[in-house]
């Protein structure tokens, strides 16, 4: 393990289990806990239970469970080490300085020279572009885009030759092998030989947020295709979770409170190239949720600034159900004659592309007034086709305020009566359960799963609870120990959990979660987390002793009269026997008094 359980700790306690949940999912309050349906299997109703307090997720369906750790490494296909290291950059907690294993060392090594092949790539680029004859075409092309020379230069924008091996010739003398620049995607090999992957191509160094080149976006001068090529993924770029220009955008983003988020990497440097510096895109793909996440740490508002297209406004669609959950507001910006950022920037100028930002209707307005530009609101077609236009959108709204005053809005505009619209409304949320306006409705099937999982026995329940209590009152195990023996524990997977608890406090006095869950085997770990999000009753150290009390009572009982049967039938045939059951019949009344 590469962190101690203190840090580990630490960042467990910064890192609210439904909040960090809440970024994938959509949780709704039953009780105590939170359901959602699990995200690891297909259901229609939720067996997914997150219990806050405790800070566990357990699915009764599926069976998967654990801490907030384990829900990052399951969703993002992560190790530990690099789940805890998500989340303590998500809580803005500093990492440790920590003895790095070997395969640790080798894999940061190799990602170093993944950086270094990636920067020095960048340089022959931009080398390429404003110091050699090969990058005449790519300046001019620049140029005429109105960028300045500064622009240039702080993107460290480039050329690639129009050549089949500039870059690899080049490379290998450095020391840069042909399989090193195909992992990055700089080369291709074919027959043995390897030559260049960009050519004629204007480069765009695409960063990460420390402002480390991880791949490149290249473009075309001309109709051939592709018109863009970006680099493949690899170890250190991952589209999903990158941004364009983030690196020099997240200041301004934080500062401003908002995020304006582009089609296009011309967009974004024309921006920037302008002073409008809260301007990022995405790579290629549709807008993420883990690119949404990195915005909503920075800004509370996303304007968007696509074409609005059919595919436009899907992507939009799209926009809205990823931050329903992630508290920003968004607009959406309409330039004039359908410009997109760089053409209306480059004509009209900066200030009334503010102008058009500080304007930006939310993105139901908008939608609304796309819809009547597209459809007849006098006719009864026309009002049924902007109904169905806006139908999805509306599903996307959690907040009902929001979305009842929009729903009088869309009527008046329309001249449609108020309860024809909310029943068209209802009517599609019913058939699009995924819309996320429906009730979470929990499983039938949680309470027969619980049931299964618990077992029988008249103790079962009392397990449950003293495990709980321990693992929330680790000062209290000391005294429950004089108690409770393992041997009261009839569940044998629920005795491992008692004894292992034991052990840890024997080993270092109090205890945290990690101690015990590092100690668990899985099917135990399972277990503990059932039972952590399980809807208890309160239960102190008094009550738990209480019926602990009268279930060890039942049972002296019970053993009493098995052994005092056992001596009257000794007595009445002179058995030897007698005397060591009158013994134990003793020894049990003395026990009957100690717990009495």
């Amino acid at each position: 393990m590469r962190f101690t359980n203190e840090f580990i700790e630490q960042v467990r306690q910064a890192n609210d289990i439904v909040s960090v949940i809440s970024d994938y999912l959509v949780l709704q309050r039953r009780g105590r806990n939170f359901w959602a349906c699990c995200p690891f299997h297909n259901e229609k109703t939720a067996s997914f239970s997150v219990a806050a307090d405790k800070g566990f997720y357990y699915c009764f369906g599926c069976h998967a469970h654990g801490d907030v750790f384990k829900f990052i490494m399951m969703k993002e296909n992560i190790s530990f080490s690099e789940a805890v290291e998500r989340l303590a950059e998500r809580a803005h907690i500093p990492l440790p300085e920590v003895e790095k294993s070997a395969d640790d060392i080798a894999r940061d090594t190799h990602r170093n020279r993944l950086f270094e092949i990636n920067e020095l790539a960048g340089n022959f680029f931009h080398n390429c572009l404003v110091k050699t004859h090969y990058g005449e075409p790519g300046l001019a092309y620049f140029h005429r885009r109105h960028l300045s020379d500064d622009t240039i230069y702080s993107f460290k924008l480039g050329f690639a030759p129009d050549s089949w091996n500039k870059l690899t010739d080049a490379f290998e003398k450095k020391g840069v092998t042909g399989p090193e620049l195909v992992e990055v995607g700089l080369a291709k090999e074919k027959n043995g030989r390897y030559y260049d992957a960009f050519r004629n191509r204007v480069m765009f160094p695409i960063r990460d947020g420390r402002g480390r080149i991880v791949g490149f976006g290249g473009r075309v001068l001309d109709d051939s295709r592709p018109k863009y090529l970006n680099s493949p993924e690899t170890m250190i770029f991952n589209k999903r979770r990158l941004l364009f220009a983030m690196d020099k955008a997240h200041k301004a983003i934080y500062e401003q409170g908002r995020a304006i988020l582009v089609e296009g990497y011309m967009d974004v440097i024309s921006a920037h190239n302008r002073g409008i510096c809260n301007v990022v895109a995405s790579l290629g793909t549709a807008f993420t949720d883990e690119q949404a996440r990195l915005l909503q740490r920075q800004a509370k508002e996303l304007v968007l600034s696509y074409d609005m297209d059919g595919a436009g406004r899907q992507a939009t669609l799209r926009a809205m159900e990823i931050v329903r959950n992630l508290g920003m507001r968004i607009r959406v910006v309409s330039l004039p004659q359908g410009k997109d950022p760089d053409e209306y920037i480059n004509s009209a100028g900066p200030d009334k592309f503010r102008e058009a930002v500080d304007n930006a209707p939310n993105v139901l307005d908008y939608m609304l007034m796309t819809a009547l530009q597209q459809s007849d609101e006098t006719t009864l077609e026309g009002k049924a086709a902007i109904t169905a236009t806006l139908l999805p959108v509306l599903a996307q709204v959690s907040n009902r305020v929001v979305l009842e005053a929009f729903l009088k809005k869309m009527a008046a505009r329309i001249q449609i009566d108020e309860n024809a619209i909310r029943s068209e409304f209802n009517k599609y949320v019913a058939a699009h359960p995924e819309a996320g306006q429906q009730q979470v409705t929990i499983s039938h099937s949680v309470s027969q799963e619980n049931a299964a999982a618990r077992g029988g026995g008249p103790n079962a329940v009392s397990e449950e609870n003293i495990l709980r209590f321990l693992m929330d009152h680790p000062q209290s195990c000391t005294r429950i120990r004089e108690k409770i023996i393992p041997g009261f524990f009839a569940n044998t997977v629920r005795r491992r959990i008692y004894e292992k608890i034991l052990a840890v406090a024997d080993a270092q006095g109090m205890y945290t979660t990690s101690d015990i869950q590092n100690n668990l085997t899985p099917e135990e770990a399972e277990e503990l987390a059932r039972i952590m999000v399980l809807q208890d009753v309160p239960v102190d150290e008094a009550v738990l002793l209480d019926y602990v009390k009268r279930f060890r009572l039942a049972e002296l009982q019970k053993k009493y009269k098995e052994y005092s049967a056992r001596a009257a039938a000794y007595g009445q045939s002179n058995d030897p026997r007698l005397v060591d059951a009158l013994a134990a019949c003793k020894q049990i009344l003395e026990e009957m008094k100690h717990w009495s």
